[in-house]
């Protein structure tokens, strides 16, 4: 058969392209948007080793993660593979379990895929990107977007730390919320939803279950509300989110992405 990199990333790079993403430069297949110097997008894909290649995409802010594009999409997989189990789901629940793409996950194009089903292959991966990542990344437009992007999609990743330092996305909290009641009504209804839909989803998920479940979520979004409270003003905090501004904002230049 056909070598899939070269063909997938080509097509990737001719649709992605007047969407504003561009290739980084270097060895791997990484399509990267960046809104205000602040919130990047990427899309890229993934060699699952024996079994074939897999679109993915993801997104992360200036305010997160050092951001590396030097390593292998493998590798930066805890931040881009949003789409898979997450984004999908969570679109489909939006849409009454009805989601016009033909499989629950991106395509994966199998190693042993026959000649003549390749250039489909091809385009049902593009497809599958225009249908699904690309409209739920249109819905961030800014640092309050992102937010309600990563609690619909990925809520853990603004879940905040008691060390400062080990926050993933948690201090874009401290940059959107502007007083702890707006933070605390938002965590709580993040909390509550979360909650019923264990319950609606679980066959075998009792009252009792609901009541203790509810129990502990409600004492994980106290203590979330309640390191809110306690950092929103601290300087360790202020000097982080400008630390890993500075850093990612330079690592981005570096890589003529902005």
């Amino acid at each position: 058969m056909k070598k899939i990199d070269v063909p997938l990333k080509n097509a990737l790079k001719e649709f992605l392209e007047p969407y504003g993403f561009k290739k980084v430069r270097g060895r791997y297949p990484y399509f990267v948007k960046v809104i205000n110097d602040e919130i990047i997008e990427v899309i890229t894909f993934r060699n699952l080793i024996g079994m074939g290649y897999l679109t993915i995409g993801g997104l992360a802010t200036v305010y997160g993660r050092e951001i590396d594009f030097s390593m292998s999409p493998r590798y930066n997989g805890d931040w881009i593979d949003l789409y898979d189990g997450g984004v999908y789901e969570c679109l489909k629940a939006e849409n009454g379990g009805q989601l016009d793409i033909p499989e629950p996950h991106y395509p994966l194009i199998e190693l042993d895929i026959a000649e003549e089903d390749f250039q489909q292959a091809i385009e049902l991966a593009v497809n599958t990107v225009r249908d699904v990542l690309v409209p739920a990344f249109a819905r961030v437009t800014d640092l309050p977007s992102c937010v309600s992007f990563y609690r619909q999609f990925s809520g853990l990743k603004l879940i905040l730390s008691p060390e400062i330092k080990d926050n993933e996305e948690g201090l874009l909290n401290f940059l959107v919320y502007e007083n702890v009641e707006e933070y605390q009504k938002d965590t709580l209804r993040l909390y509550g939803l979360k909650n019923t839909d264990l319950l609606n989803e679980m066959n075998s998920y009792t009252q009792e279950d609901n009541r203790k479940d509810k129990i502990d979520r409600i004492r994980r979004a106290k203590e979330q509300i309640r390191l809110f409270t306690e950092q929103r003003n601290s300087p360790e905090v202020l000097a982080e989110i400008e630390y890993r501004k500075n850093l990612n904002i330079k690592r981005l230049k570096e890589q003529k992405v902005i």
